[in-house]
């Protein structure tokens, strides 16, 4: 029987977040995802995929890639952060060609960040 794989297709957004793209076998998502979520981000002490820092992901035979979006084009905790988040899906897909990119045309944006974070930071969001 051959594991279960996710199309590429989009997550379920939250309250107005925008969409990860995630494609690859759903196990190996979810276990990175969550070695992802124990990557924290240095200036807000809060994990990258709830943060929004996260474009894509993408695993296929014996690879993966992990689209990055910038906080900042001149952000210096984002090497270190793209490190961490390169070392975590190391320990998550042993055996595995890990490639990192960057889309320069997408923005971060507090509105990138999940519900839950943002009323942990106490950000409110206003309507479109």
């Amino acid at each position: 029987m051959s594991p279960l794989v996710a199309p590429a297709q989009t997550a379920p957004p939250q309250a107005g977040a925008p969409e990860l793209l995630l494609s690859g076998p759903v196990d190996a998502l979810l276990r990175t995802l969550d070695a992802l979520r124990r990557v924290q981000d240095p200036a807000f002490g809060e994990n990258i995929v709830d943060l929004g820092l996260i474009e894509s992901l993408r695993l296929s035979d014996g690879e993966a890639e992990l689209c990055l979006v910038s906080a900042g084009a001149s952000c210096p905790l984002s090497d270190l952060t793209a490190d961490e988040a390169f070392r975590a899906m190391q320990r998550s897909l042993p055996d595995t060609d890990i490639y990192l990119t960057h889309d320069p045309d997408v923005e971060w944006s507090p509105a990138r960040v999940s519900t839950a974070t943002r009323r942990r930071l106490g950000w409110a969001m206003t309507p479109g």
